[in-house]
């Protein structure tokens, strides 16, 4: 799994959890912001997208697997690019690229 693979798989899935009012050719950035950045995201979306994603990279987290908020640190908003770090170094498989 590297990085680039897993951000541009998570910007395609937060396109689906913004506002339906913001233009959809709005594209995700990496360097955006989820919280605060994204019109109608609520960290709500957490669980569901962090299981979404790992389904979708083909990794699917097990069963009771704990989801922690990885769209913050330390009471500090993350970036899509800050996100997927966090996302591969606690919930992929041992062995895959960081």
């Amino acid at each position: 799994m590297d990085i680039e693979t897993v951000t541009g798989k998570l910007a395609e899935i937060l396109v689906d959890y913004q506002d339906p009012a913001q233009d959809p050719a709005d594209s995700i950035d990496p360097d955006i912001k989820p919280l605060g950045d994204i019109k109608g995201f609520d960290s709500h979306f957490i669980p569901e997208i962090v299981r979404l994603l790992a389904r979708e990279l083909g990794e699917p987290l097990p069963k009771g697997t704990k989801i922690r908020n990885i769209f913050v640190e330390k009471g500090r908003k993350l970036t899509v690019r800050e996100i997927t770090r966090k996302f591969v170094e606690k919930y992929s498989r041992k062995g895959s690229k960081v």
